[in-house]
């Protein structure tokens, strides 16, 4: 697979960027989502997408979750290797949530998950 990001997932980059950053990201925060090619996936079903080839180590750069409409979460990790972005994880809160398209008015940030279960 070697494909250009769809506008969507560049749209759940950019958000995760801007609204889910874990620590100091600015370079990765300067890097135009728009540009990042798609060159792997997992092999589950999930919606995860590699950026870069598959390779041991990385960093977390941002953490959030996808709230869907009928309750069920996935969990959604932005990893970043060498200064690039890495690949965007998507994993399961209940299941088959990662198999799940993404949407922007699904995400959320841990704060906002909790607030969620404050008002409930």
């Amino acid at each position: 697979m070697d494909r250009p990001i769809t506008v969507t997932e560049a749209a759940v980059v950019r958000w995760l960027l801007n609204h889910a950053a874990m620590g100091e990201i600015s370079a990765y925060a300067s890097q135009a989502p728009e540009k990042l090619r798609v060159v792997g996936g997992c092999d589950c079903g999930c919606v995860s997408l590699d950026f870069l080839p598959k390779a041991s180590g990385g960093k977390i750069i941002a953490d959030a979750l996808a709230v869907y409409p009928d309750g069920r979460e996935a969990g959604l990790i932005l990893w970043g290797r060498g200064g690039e972005i890495a690949s965007l994880e998507v994993y399961d809160h209940h299941p088959d949530a990662s198999h799940r398209p993404l949407e922007l008015a699904h995400l959320r940030t841990w704060e906002q998950r909790g607030e969620l279960d404050r008002q409930r």
